[in-house]
């Protein structure tokens, strides 16, 4: 088989192998590539893809490149492409551009011969470990053939050669560099991870020290207490607020938490801890903490564990104050649902003592208004003008005394009563109290009644509030030539709200807070009779419901009471 130089710049390439016409080129293409210093290339392999490394070689130099050499022809069934170069300076020039497995290189050479070639390759960092053999006629000298080994053969071939020897000896050369490439590639991808493991390290102290620095700020500039502990409770580091305490940061380093604890609180405090340690999570506890003085403050703390350091972050507020304030706020608490419960019973006393008083008055006032009505239609003989004027004021006062007794004793029934929880008509039940309203037929009294909704609550209290709003409503509008009463509800919102609005004389909203008062009066008694006890009554009743009663008005303008239930139907 001929083979030519194709290419150019030491670009082998290798024929096809189905005849030995293939893989030549032109002689014209020869010699361009002769002239430009060209390379011929025996491969079976296809081109590289980018950025892979360049498969290996062998590289023969010959003197005679335009002409076949047997190594050539020996080699071609070998996996590796042939390269070939002219002696001297072109030989040199391909080392360090590519790997060669091995490097047959014959001694005798035009010019610079085997010997010098071998010395300037293994002068380059690129050929001071690549395989030469020398290829030199059978019968050379002993002393060359050390010469060879002295410059750094490995082996020598002996022409003419032995195809199979030839091959076996190669083979083994590209093996090696295969596998020498594979331990190559593996050192660089070890120091690749051994290189980013490092920087990872650094990555990490370097944040780990900023961090350090950031919680070193922290831990100075801070006004609260800070410590780092042992699991154990060990203090290992505490920023300068705890002098707060009267502490040195010397003073607590080295010594535990338990040391400082009031012993009331030094059991739950290491259960706390134990907690902590156990769950891995942050928690908050408060107990005495002793101060250089010898006295104690109350600290509220939070400890959060680091398992993987095996520390304790600490941080602590000086709570005094705070559980002073709530021990006072509980002892004020304690005093006052005392009095409260005090109160109550006084309340009780005082309503069972006032009904009874209202009951048992009841009897007397009624034997005066029996007596006094005898005098006046005359069972006692003839009285004068002026005695019958005194009989008549008796039984004038002695009625009121005894309408204000019984109105004292609705009060009280409302407040001792129970409440009972039915369904309410409000629209029938306003219809019923103005039934039961003795209007005087004179007056002129127009009665508007709007949507009520249903209702839950005692019908008999209920009804009462009506009687007493819309009675309310009546006597203030006395003076008015057409008296307006309008009972509806609001009811977009829940609890419905009802209402009774009228057009009378209202009343100084100045004067409000007097307005559900028991025997209080906005008005002069000359003006509008009453006792003063009707507002305060309906206030009770709605108060037992749950419920809320307020009112709005204006001097000479009108007034408006609404009043909530708390359950509606």
């Amino acid at each position: 088989m001929k083979l030519t130089p194709v290419g150019s710049g030491g670009a082998p390439l290798r024929p096809k192998r189905t005849g030995p016409s293939q893989g030549r080129e032109t002689g014209a293409a020869a010699g361009r590539s002769e002239r430009a210093g060209a390379v011929s290339r025996v491969s079976g392999a296809s081109a590289p893809d980018a950025g892979a490394p360049e498969p290996i070689a062998i590289l023969i130099v010959d003197g005679a490149p335009e002409t076949p050499l047997p190594l050539e022809a020996a080699l071609r069934d070998l996996e590796p492409a042939i390269v070939r170069a002219r002696p001297g300076a072109e030989a040199l020039r391909l080392i360090p551009k590519r790997e060669f497995a091995v490097i047959l290189l014959p001694i005798d050479l035009p010019g610079m011969d085997g010997f010098e070639t071998a010395a300037r390759i293994r002068q380059r960092r690129a050929g001071a470990h690549t395989p030469i053999v020398f290829v030199t006629p059978s019968g050379r000298a002993d002393v060359e053939v050390y010469r060879g080994y002295a410059l750094g053969a490995v082996d020598y071939l002996f022409t003419p050669v032995t195809p199979e020897v030839l091959r076996l000896k190669v083979g083994v050369f590209v093996e090696l560099a295969k596998k020498n490439r594979e331990i190559r590639r593996q050192q660089e991808a070890l120091q690749r991870a051994e290189e980013e493991r490092m920087q990872r390290q650094r990555d990490e102290t370097r944040a780990r020290l900023e961090w350090e620095t950031r919680r070193n700020h922290f831990f100075r500039l801070s006004i609260e207490l800070l410590a780092i502990s042992s699991y154990a409770g060990v203090f290992t580091r505490t920023n300068p607020t705890w002098r707060t305490l009267g502490y040195d940061e010397s003073e607590l380093h080295g010594r535990a938490l338990p040391e400082f604890i009031h012993p009331d609180d030094l059991a739950v405090t290491n259960t706390v801890v134990a907690n902590a340690q156990q769950a891995g999570a942050s928690l908050y506890f408060e107990n005495r903490f002793r101060t250089k003085a010898g006295n104690y403050r109350w600290l509220g703390w939070t400890i959060v564990p680091f398992a993987a350091e095996g520390l304790l972050y600490i941080f602590a507020r000086d709570i005094t104050e705070r559980r002073t304030r709530e021990q006072e706020i509980q002892q004020l608490n304690s005093d006052l649902e005392q009095r409260s419960l005090s109160l109550q019973q006084l309340n009780q006393e005082l309503e069972s003592f006032s009904y009874s008083l209202a009951h048992d008055l009841r009897t007397p006032l009624r034997s005066i208004a029996a007596y006094s009505e005898m005098l006046a239609v005359g069972e006692a003989g003839e009285l004068s003008s002026e005695a019958l004027k005194m009989v008549r004021t008796i039984q004038r006062n002695s009625g009121r005394m005894t309408q204000l007794m019984d109105d004292f004793l609705a009060f009280f029934r409302v407040a001792r009563k129970d409440v009972r929880r039915e369904h309410i008509d409000m629209a029938a039940m306003v219809r019923e109290a103005i039934e039961t309203l003795q209007v005087d037929a004179k007056r002129s009294v127009n009665f508007s009644v709007g949507a009520l909704p249903a209702a839950l609550g005692d019908s008999a209290m209920v009804r009462q509030v009506y009687v007493n709003l819309i009675s309310n409503a009546v006597k203030f509008t006395a003076g008015r030539e057409r008296a307006e009463i309008e009972i509806g509800s609001i009811s977009d919102r829940l609890p419905a709200i009802y209402y009774v609005r009228d057009n009378g004389v209202g009343f100084n909203m100045k004067h409000y807070s007097r307005l559900f008062g028991v025997f209080e009066r906005l008005h002069r008694r000359e003006e509008f009779d009453g006792t003063g006890i009707g507002l305060a009554i309906v206030q009770k009743i709605v108060q037992r419901h749950g419920g809320a009663v307020w009112a709005e008005a204006d001097i000479d303008r009108g007034a408006t009471f609404y009043f909530t239930l708390a359950n509606t139907g």
